[in-house]
């Protein structure tokens, strides 16, 4: 049984983890400045999917996931292969973007495989212990990720030019509805991993999140302005750059973004964690490691080397994630729902 705090943790992690390279480079180029209201309006119309995400752990109780789609029987089985496929395409996405992420600011002459091949040894030994090392792993980070979250946020503050965030309102309906979309799908869709947890409620952790969001969108506006951060693949990076503590400490944005690989990590993790829980009992490690080390390949090989590829990705994830949600929480929830019901006659 996970604690609250882990819970909690975790959570945050996953709100953050798809706008490393994606989610705020796709929805400034969407809306510009305007992307400010869009995270807000966002964050407000994502606590109602949370919501439901949180409904579906209550009604479940103590079952697992998996319990509960065998419950279901065909239309389980169905389910089961969606989600599946939703664990393997994060899991591509994340190792994707975070060696592409080291490839551009770390360690540009080392080669891509090199890069990620660590992540994919941790993933395989994490797995073996189950749920309950994540999650000590992410209350662990938790407070090192706030401290640095917290710690950009005020040395950003006075570089930024509120000059830059204004005029609003700016951007035409259509990309401003799409922005909110993109937003609600990246910042959403990853608590669905929490399924494979028990009891958790992410409301609080949401909201936390989605306010570090808010407010490093809001300094990504200010500090480069929104012509300068939609050129910029990680804009969130690039601003902390800028940092400069007592006039003469620099160069700490490598300590700082810390924080971003703490997200991503966590979430491939959790990624993982969902994919080994929805396979076969039968030979579950195995067929786990095997799957997990093709996944490995197909990002270094197929995905990762390609520009053209990475942007496949990019534009179709929020899309994508957005489907498998549509799909998959309002049939859990009514299923569970019902379930509950009957039980309680």
């Amino acid at each position: 049984m996970t604690s609250k705090l882990e819970n909690f943790s975790v959570n945050y992690f996953l709100t953050r983890a798809l706008f490393l390279g994606i989610g705020f480079s796709v929805i400034i180029g969407l809306s510009k400045q305007d992307s400010i209201l869009a995270f807000i309006v966002g964050t407000i119309l994502g606590i109602f999917f949370i919501f439901l995400i949180n409904k579906i752990q209550k009604f479940k109780g103590d079952k697992t996931i998996v319990e509960v789609l065998q419950e279901m029987k065909g239309l389980g089985i169905f389910l089961r292969i969606v989600l599946l496929l939703f664990g393997m395409v994060l899991l591509m996405e994340g190792l994707t973007f975070i060696q592409l992420f080291a490839s551009s600011f770390f360690l540009i002459r080392t080669p891509v495989w090199f890069i990620s091949l660590p992540l994919l040894l941790l993933l395989l030994h994490i797995s073996k212990n189950g749920i309950t090392t994540t999650f000590r792993v992410s209350a662990c980070l938790f407070p090192i990720s706030v401290v640095l979250t917290l710690l950009s946020l005020f040395a950003l503050c006075g570089y930024a030019d509120i000059s830059n965030a204004s005029p609003l309102f700016v951007t035409e309906p259509l990309s401003f509805l799409k922005s909110v979309f993109y937003y609600t799908s990246l910042s959403v869709s990853p608590s669905i991993l929490m399924l494979v947890t028990k009891k958790s409620n992410s409301t609080w952790s949401y909201l936390f999140g989605g306010f570090t969001l808010i407010s490093k969108m809001f300094l990504i506006i200010a500090v480069v302005g929104p012509l300068l951060a939609s050129i910029y693949r990680f804009p969130e990076y690039i601003i902390l750059k800028e940092i400069k503590l007592l006039d003469f400490i620099e160069k700490i944005e490598n300590i700082v973004a810390l924080s971003w690989i703490f997200d991503v990590f966590i979430y491939l993790s959790m990624s993982s964690i969902f994919i080994k829980e929805l396979l076969p009992k039968k030979k579950k490690g195995l067929v786990h490691g095997l799957l997990v080390s093709l996944l490995y390949i197909t990002s270094v090989m197929f995905i990762g080397k390609y520009y053209t590829n990475e942007l496949i990705i990019y534009y179709i994830l929020p899309i994508f994630t957005a489907i498998v949600f549509a799909i998959t929480i309002p049939i859990l929830f009514i299923h569970t729902y019902k379930k509950r019901l009957i039980t309680t006659k």
